[in-house]
């Protein structure tokens, strides 16, 4: 089986050897994987830095049912829930009780010291101003522990990864100059 094309011929300059493949395919794979690295690494970076000056985490939310839901709850015979006075709350704790029964969301953050979180977690009822109410956790977010240093590192990456895949254009404007040079050369002489 013969074929009707004609044989394939490269123009001088175009030939691809191992390196100019590498530099126009490889290095360019690689600035790109870099890139998606870095910009993970910058944003989980930079996140750990202003996490807690924006206070976007470390602090619980507590849910409170009224006196007549809790009733309902927990019925004669209830669960085995643990119990506290109002009185045995942190100040913290006390605080976000009383701002959950004041909003109609029923919800308040715990902004301090949390001594009673895993009773809570699991559901507890209060005594408070007289009568029980089934309070507990209904969200929770704990800081993002990494290394700040991801940052910096995530931003080098990025500017490495640019790096690479800026170098195929570099590349091809470097043979151009070096093909016309030797043009001109030919032509000289």
């Amino acid at each position: 089986m013969s074929s009707d094309r004609p044989p394939r011929r490269d123009f001088p300059g175009t030939e691809q050897t191992g390196g100019s493949a590498l530099l126009t395919y490889g290095v360019p794979l690689l600035g790109t994987i870099l890139v998606a690295i870095g910009i993970a690494g910058a944003v989980l970076g930079g996140y750990a830095v202003i996490q807690q000056q924006l206070d976007l985490c470390g602090n619980p939310t507590v849910a409170v049912s009224t006196a007549e839901q809790t009733k309902t709850m927990t019925g004669p015979s209830g669960p085995n829930l643990p119990q506290f006075q109002f009185s045995e709350l942190s100040p913290a704790e006390q605080t976000a009780f009383t701002t959950a029964v004041g909003k109609p969301s029923m919800e308040g953050d715990v902004r301090g010291a949390f001594p009673h979180r895993q009773a809570f977690q699991q559901g507890a009822l209060v005594t408070y101003q007289g009568e029980q109410r089934y309070a507990t956790t209904v969200w929770a977010s704990n800081c993002l522990s990494v290394d700040p240093l991801l940052f910096p590192l995530g931003i080098v990456s990025i500017l490495l990864g640019i790096g690479g895949i800026l170098t195929p254009p570099v590349y091809r404007k470097l043979l151009e100059r070096e093909a016309s040079r030797d043009r001109l050369n030919r032509e000289s002489d």
